[in-house]
């Protein structure tokens, strides 16, 4: 991750705002994993990237662990064709960082569905790592689950389970807040802040490349989405609450990484868990997702400008490696947004 230099300062001292930039405290709010980090002495750089590697797998992990957990054969490998077409499977590898936790979190409430008093606690520690993005993503997936009711929507997740996990959200942000006031640590609002001061700047953005960016967030998952639309009135809760959460692209610097983080409970309650939808979609469908999803390279908006996987990157790298051809920055972590 890019911001990832600044982050890691956090793991050696959490209860220290290391950054004197005020433009930087929004970091400062993303405090669980430099906290875990430091509890589990994991002090040297590489470590510290390893550490997060390992939240992506988790997030990975535990969504095949769950998919063929509660579903047969079929509709778990319907479900895991979904879930990769869907940039969210990717953004945990696109930048392993903060997210990568974030992400490991959303996976393990969306799997406590059962236990709203696990959700809660779980909330607790989202709060504590990305509260605005676990605000806004449980947020949507609880209004959803009121709508549903209103349609007479039958739904596996339950309003319960959707407010004991917004809830633990606002109690983490809140146990963070008194963190800070306990030991003294100077911090701003964090993205609040940092939103007064280049707002105009992401709306900027956005409106340029609206097109593109509006794609990016779920990529050949908008087919599944408008294949779902076909459901009529059932399909009400979760479209609505998908046009609520794109409001936010305007007011965002990094478009696909943030909604498509923020979306992953709703798509994995009403699409990809979804049994009576995984077993109404026919083979060919399917096959058809996964064949546009291996030829469309995955789409990525990051401030505003139309980006692409890193894996080709990934590629040139090696042969670089092996046969020194091409030049390849000293420095990889902006390589992707240079060209």
């Amino acid at each position: 991750m890019p911001n990832f230099d600044g982050w890691k300062s956090m793991r050696l001292d959490p209860f220290h705002n290391p950054f004197s930039s005020p433009d930087a405290h929004y970091l400062f709010w993303n405090w669980l994993g430099p906290f875990l980090a430091w509890r589990s002495r994991i002090h040297n750089e590489q470590s510290f990237l390893y550490f997060h590697l390992l939240f992506s797998l988790v997030f990975t992990a535990g969504f095949i662990w769950l998919a063929f957990k509660i579903f047969e054969e079929r509709e778990a490998r319907t479900a895991l064709i979904l879930f990769i077409a869907l940039p969210v499977s990717a953004t945990a590898y696109f930048w392993i960082g903060m997210d990568s936790i974030t992400l490991a979190l959303m996976m393990l409430i969306v799997a406590a569905h059962r236990w709203p008093s696990v959700s809660f606690l779980l909330g607790i520690a989202l709060g504590m790592q990305h509260a605005e993005q676990g605000f806004v993503a449980f947020g949507a997936m609880l209004f959803a689950l009121v709508l549903s009711r209103f349609v007479k929507s039958q739904e596996s997740f339950s309003v319960p389970w959707a407010l004991a996990s917004l809830l633990g959200v606002v109690a983490g942000r809140i146990v963070l807040m008194l963190v800070f006031h306990h030991y003294r640590i100077l911090v701003n609002s964090g993205r609040p802040y940092y939103l007064r001061q280049y707002g105009e700047m992401y709306a900027t953005m956005f409106w340029y490349h609206f097109q593109y960016v509006l794609w990016s967030v779920l990529g050949v998952g908008w087919i599944v989405v408008a294949k779902f639309a076909e459901r009529g009135k059932a399909a009400l809760p979760l479209l609505v609450s998908l046009c609520g959460v794109m409001l936010l692209l305007p007011v965002v610097g990094d478009e696909t990484r943030v909604l498509s983080i923020v979306t992953f409970p709703l798509l994995a309650a009403y699409i990809l868990l979804n049994r009576d939808f995984l077993a109404s979609l026919s083979n060919r469908f399917v096959s058809w997702i996964f064949g546009i999803w291996v030829l469309v390279p995955l789409p990525w908006a990051w401030g505003g400008r139309p980006l692409v996987s890193i894996f080709p990157y990934n590629v040139i790298y090696l042969l670089h490696r092996l046969f020194g051809w091409f030049s390849v920055p000293a420095d990889q972590r902006m390589w992707p947004f240079l060209n």
